[in-house]
């Protein structure tokens, strides 16, 4: 079994090219044990703490009032989860497996400065052919989060806007806040904010569906790989034809961005891809990212936010 099963397969492949490790038809481990040998342990250890916790939606939770005082900081709060007996003193920065029950529980935690980084797991169900017949299976469903401290108080939500309320309600009563919760999501993903968020990380705009006052309803443009339709003359030719007819090409529902970005300590290149929609303000990586990336498109969010809060109370993520 592999040591260090967070990193994807394509990033560990990438990372084994780079040092002449052949990866063609080998198996993780396989890869990993010739990676060790060659004295890389250190970066394989990096590699698996930076996807450790999943990300694939990104939004950040503010609550009204400041955080109990057996949560109000990292410490405080990693005792209170011994305490109340959630987590054992030894899983402290490490990552486990428990039983798996329809109950969210905690899987793996690690203390940052002043973030904590927690992934959840919960048992769910699927139901596949086999023969004639349907079997019905269990999983492991991980999402994560990671709860700041200081000096603004942010939780950091990694889950889909259809879980969000699920997944605040359960660490907002662990955090020892009494219902009803109040909280705020942030920022609104207007399309100004959108194409903001874009410019601050350099992205380019691979997708783009917009919504037209017609009996057509909406376009949706995709763009060859590498290209920036931003940039593109005959995506602007096209949109200018549009807009003879009496159309307007602004009112952009969703957008798919790309970047890269080369990792410093490995020169493994990840290519960052993110959808933005607009309609229902979320955003969403369409690809697993280390750890460094989402940190730096969160930095980004909240410069994006600049203070202008939308009021989303539990009853508007509920209706989601």
């Amino acid at each position: 079994m592999a040591k260090f099963n967070n990193i994807p397969k394509k990033y560990l492949n990438q990372f084994a090219k780079l040092n002449k490790v052949t990866s063609r038809s080998k198996f993780p481990e396989e890869i990993e044990e010739e990676l060790i040998q060659k004295g890389k342990e250190e970066e394989l250890i990096y590699l698996n703490e930076q996807f450790k916790f999943p990300t694939n939606y990104l939004s950040i939770c503010q609550v009204e009032s400041n955080f109990p005082e057996k949560s109000e900081t990292p410490e405080k709060f990693i005792s209170t989860l011994v305490n109340e007996g959630i987590i054992l003193n030894s899983q402290i920065n490490t990552e486990w497996q428990p039983p798996l029950t329809p109950q969210i529980k905690i899987c793996a935690i690690r203390h940052e400065g002043s973030s904590v980084y927690i992934k959840l797991v919960e048992e769910r169900v699927t139901t596949r052919k086999s023969g004639y017949n349907s079997i019905t299976t269990s999983y492991a469903f991980l999402t994560s989060m990671v709860i700041h401290f200081g000096p603004e108080e942010l939780i950091e939500l990694r889950c889909s806007p259809k879980d969000a309320k699920k997944y605040i309600e359960y660490i907002l009563k662990v955090m020892g806040f009494a219902a009803p919760y109040k909280f705020f999501m942030v920022p609104k993903l207007t399309r100004a904010a959108a194409d903001e968020l874009c410019a601050l990380l350099s992205a380019g705009v691979a997708s783009k569906q917009i919504s037209l006052p017609s009996t057509v309803g909406s376009l949706k443009f995709n763009a060859k790989k590498s290209i920036n339709l931003d940039n593109d003359k005959e995506f602007k030719s096209i949109t200018a034809a549009i807009e003879e007819l009496g159309l307007p090409t602004d009112d952009t529902m969703d957008i798919q961005c790309f970047y890269s970005y080369t990792d410093q300590k490995t020169n493994i290149v990840v290519e960052v891809k993110f959808e933005v929609n607009i309609k229902s303000s979320y955003f969403k990586f369409t690809a697993a990212v280390p750890e460094v990336v989402v940190d730096h498109v969160l930095d980004t969010l909240v410069i994006v936010n600049n203070g202008n809060v939308l009021t989303t109370t539990e009853e508007q993520v509920k209706q989601a």
